[in-house]
């Protein structure tokens, strides 16, 4: 919208502008012409979801049954009345991915469809999972009835490792027939530098899968919000990348904020913050990336 000029002052003939007692009623018109003009640009933004206020994101809101929590930026509320006005009929898995490309980003989810078990699986980052309600929302809409949908929150790690070779001469302080006791050891390592950089290629590929293998297998359970333990955990490597799965219900935990793997002995291995709400089930998967790097 075009800016609306609110310096009344300049439409004064030239002999009224330098009287005091007009500059200042100017002034306060043009305040209440400035409020004006915010206004007109209010409802115009407010035709389109993507520059809704406050306001008209709540009537829309309303309109579709929605409450929204405090925590919730304006900027998802817009996103998600943008989606629901979006869902509307003939469905197909390419409608789907449309409307997560929308939801959480192009690449950044995979879609797996099990049809001989009636199953759909959604795979995303675990970090970023705000719109997960929305996601479920759009994804019962859409889907027949008889398909279940189950939610895969995705962590992953990488790990770098690295190979150094250093050269190290064994000098001898003593000649045979002059060794003074206990003045400078009989022998001391002399360093002649590093022979082979770190930043040089060398660890092949067996042994980076043999470390994918151990990071996969090393975790004995998983910790979820502090208190609630998982000992069932699918443990797989191939190449050089190790998989660890398991499946929250929504009897554990209705969101879960916090993810822990542990060891054996109950050490924390690894430890990150999420947020996923879960509906009925989530199956989530760690993945280890092991490269050599520096």
């Amino acid at each position: 919208m075009n800016k609306v000029e609110t310096n009344l002052t300049a439409y004064l003939p030239r002999w009224f502008r330098d009287i005091l007692e007009f500059q200042e009623l100017c002034e306060t018109e043009s305040q209440q012409f400035e409020a004006l003009a915010k206004a007109m640009g209010a409802v115009a933004d407010n035709f389109f979801f993507q520059t809704m206020d406050v306001g008209a994101i709540g009537q829309w809101e309303q309109i579709f049954g929605i409450i929204s929590a405090p925590s919730e930026s304006l900027s998802f509320r817009r996103a998600r009345l943008l989606n629901r006005v979006s869902t509307r009929p003939p469905f197909t898995l390419t409608f789907l991915q449309e409307r997560l490309d929308a939801l959480i980003g192009p690449g950044e989810y995979t879609i797996q469809v099990d049809y001989p078990n009636y199953t759909l699986y959604v795979e995303s980052a675990a970090q970023n999972q705000d719109y997960a309600m929305e996601i479920a929302v759009t994804i019962n809409t859409i889907k027949p009835c008889h398909i279940v949908y189950i939610n895969r929150p995705l962590l992953t790690a990488g790990m770098l490792a690295s190979e150094e070779i250093d050269l190290t001469k064994t000098v001898y302080n003593y000649k045979l027939g002059s060794w003074a006791l206990g003045v400078n050891p009989f022998a001391s390592d002399q360093g002649l530098g590093v022979i082979k950089m770190a930043s040089q290629p060398s660890i092949q590929p067996d042994f980076l899968s043999g470390l994918a293998d151990f990071a996969a297998n090393d975790p004995a359970s998983v910790r979820i919000n502090k208190n609630i333990t998982i000992s069932d955990l699918n443990k797989s490597a191939s190449g050089n990348q190790g998989t660890v799965t398991y499946t929250v219900t929504e009897s554990q935990a209705a969101v879960v904020t916090l993810v822990e793997l542990l060891d054996a002995g109950g050490k924390v291995l690894t430890s990150s913050g999420v947020y996923v709400p879960i509906t009925g089930s989530a199956q989530f998967k760690h993945i280890f990336t092991i490269k050599e790097g520096i």
